[in-house]
Parts: structure tokens; C-alpha cells; sequence
């Protein structure tokens, strides 16, 4: 009878105790070397994706002390039943909480998608390495989460090594394959989280296409995340409106070459035309007009000799040495009409 007493103590006991911890929690177990480490572990909120990398106070929004057994434990009955980004960190002794550490092995940092009714453990398997090779189990998308991560530690590997054309042809397939996950995943987040991860801002540029087509599977999504993201996608109008200036731009670039080429041009001729004589210019325009030096001796009522020695001097002048080369002179109709008006 005491034994059936006792053991329905106990049953009672583990449901109240079942009932008084909150079903939506993130709990985990770090090993850390407390000689280094702050045995506290901050929870914030990453509002968008640009801000993946950068930390504030302001986005922290809770902290849970690591026990002496590496266990940490925090509610999260308060967030918001849609999904958001969060990011778990710890901090050396003598930095603030507010501090991030980028790259290697003390990256002190995992990020993972949560709302208010998600049950989340979160494990580390060495102290040299923390974060590195961190497990997220309990909600689906942060499988992923950890596929991607894995994928962007082996990036951050060969950048160490190797020349950066061969870094880039590896990279290439990689970046690819982060785009292909992007495109074939069923949270949004996630989708988002593995964009930004795959040389976003480069591929921008030159891949718009799959962008837009991006943005229209998911055109539902009205998230802070999904909204700063579409800033940064110009719409097809857009293009086409930059497309319309580019191309008014360069008219106007091409009309200006041609007006200062027309004003070198002209600029020239006269400097040509204005190297000569009064009568050598007479002499000039009726050789334009096809006038022999026998026809121009008669009309304008000099010898023939005066005729040769001027037409030698236009020659010499203009550096030319044919009738042919003075009819395929381009003057300005200008200094024409004002030889023509010389002859009357």
C-alpha cells in the first residue's frame, strides 16, 4: 500500500512539474571553458537580414545563465507566433555582451528560427570549437539552418587557403548550391537566410531575373525581413525606367561629341581658308568649282603665270598637292557663299 502511495506521489509530482515548464522554450547544453567564457548566454531578436552581423544591446532581449553542468534554459512563451530570426551568443569574460566574434574557432554565435510555441535544444560537442559545429533539434527549419551553416564554414575553410581564382571557380558551385536551397525551401526565413548567405550582393547585380522570380513565389510574405529584402530588388518598371535614362543619357552624350566635332571641323576649315589671300581664296573657290586656270585667268582678268603662281601658293598652304584634293576639302558653306561673293 505505501509503495502505490509513494509511486502516485510521484507521478503527481512529475506532471505538475510536466505543467509548470512552459511547452515553448529554447534549452541547450554548452561546453564551455569557464575560465575564458561568461557562463551567461544572450538571446536577441535580428529584426532583418542585414543585420545578421551586427549587435546592439537593444536586440538582446533575454540572457540565461549556463549552469555548472553547461545547461541553459530560457521561455519564450512572449515571442510572436509567426517565425523570427534569433541569435544565441556567449561572450569572453572581459568583453561586453554586446560583442560578436566573426569567423574561426571562437565564433561565438548560432543563429535559429523560433515563435511562440516551438520546443528547441540547442548542443555543442567541443570547447575548442563552441559554435562551429553547434545541433539545433526541436523545430524543422533549423535542420537547415544547420545545413547552410555547415556549408558557410566550409567557405570560410578554403578562403584560408589557396589563391582567390581558385577560391572563386570553388566558391562558384557552392554559392549555387546555397541559391538552390533558397529557392527550394518551404519557410521563408530560411529561404531568406540562405540568399544572404550565397554572395548576395554580387549575384544582385547580374542575376536579377531569379531574384524577381524569388520575391514572386514568396510576394505573401509581409515580414521586416521580407521587406527590407524587396528594397534592395529593382521591379521590372524600374529597370525599365533606368533603361529609358540610360539611353536619353547617352543621346545626349553622343550629340554633344558630334556638336564639338562640328565645331572642330569648322574651326579648322577656317583656319585653312583664313591662311589665304583674298585672291588666293577668289582663286580657290573657282578651282571648288571645277574652274581650269585658263577659265580662271579670264574671269578674273589676270595672267596665267599670276593664276599658276597662286594656285602653287593655295597648294602649299593648305599642304595638298591636286585639284582633287582641294574638291574633296569639306568648307563650311559659309566661307563658300563668302567667296563667291568676292568674285562680284
Amino acid at each position: 500500500m505505501a509503495i502505490r502511495f509513494y509511486a502516485f506521489i510521484f507521478i503527481l509530482f512529475s506532471l505538475i512539474n510536466q505543467d509548470l515548464k512552459p511547452q515553448s522554450r529554447i534549452e541547450g547544453h554548452l561546453l564551455i571553458d569557464t575560465t575564458i567564457w561568461k557562463p551567461i548566454v544572450y538571446l536577441s531578436l535580428i529584426p532583418d537580414f542585414d543585420n545578421l552581423n551586427t549587435m546592439t544591446y537593444d536586440m538582446i532581449i533575454d540572457q540565461a545563465e549556463i549552469d555548472t553542468n553547461g545547461r541553459f534554459y530560457f521561455n519564450t512563451q512572449y515571442f510572436p507566433k509567426e517565425d523570427n530570426m534569433f541569435r544565441i551568443h556567449i561572450t569572453k569574460k572581459n568583453d561586453p555582451p554586446a560583442s560578436l566574434i566573426l569567423g574561426g574557432k571562437d565564433e561565438n554565435f548560432v543563429f535559429l528560427v523560433a515563435n511562440n510555441s516551438t520546443q528547441i535544444v540547442i548542443k555543442n560537442t567541443s570547447e575548442q570549437e563552441l559554435m562551429k559545429n553547434v545541433s539545433i533539434v526541436g523545430y524543422y527549419p533549423n535542420d537547415i539552418i544547420n545545413q547552410i551553416n555547415k556549408i558557410v564554414n566550409f567557405i570560410d575553410t578554403i578562403s584560408l587557403n589557396g589563391s582567390q581564382a581558385k577560391n572563386e571557380l570553388i566558391k562558384a558551385p557552392i554559392f549555387y548550391s546555397l541559391r538552390t536551397i533558397a529557392d527550394t525551401c518551404s519557410n521563408p526565413l530560411v529561404s531568406l537566410y540562405a540568399l544572404y548567405k550565397s554572395n548576395l550582393e554580387n549575384d544582385l547585380i547580374v542575376n536579377q531575373q531569379f531574384y524577381r522570380n524569388f520575391l514572386s513565389k514568396w510576394k505573401r510574405e509581409k515580414s521586416t525581413y521580407f521587406a527590407s529584402f524587396r528594397r534592395k530588388i529593382p521591379t521590372s518598371n524600374e529597370t525599365k525606367l533606368w533603361g529609358y535614362i540610360l539611353i536619353i543619357v547617352f543621346s545626349i552624350i553622343i550629340g554633344i561629341l558630334l556638336t564639338l566635332n562640328g565645331l572642330k571641323l569648322f574651326r579648322k576649315n577656317n583656319n585653312l581658308t583664313n591662311s589665304l589671300s583674298i585672291q588666293e581664296r577668289k582663286i580657290f573657290a573657282l578651282i571648288k568649282d571645277g574652274k581650269s586656270n585658263k577659265e580662271i585667268s579670264d574671269i578674273l582678268n589676270i595672267g596665267l603665270n599670276t593664276v599658276k603662281s597662286h594656285v602653287s601658293s593655295i597648294y602649299s598652304k593648305l599642304k595638298i598637292g591636286s585639284r582633287k584634293e582641294v574638291l574633296n576639302l569639306n568648307l563650311d558653306d559659309q566661307e563658300k557663299t563668302y567667296q563667291d561673293r568676292s568674285l562680284d
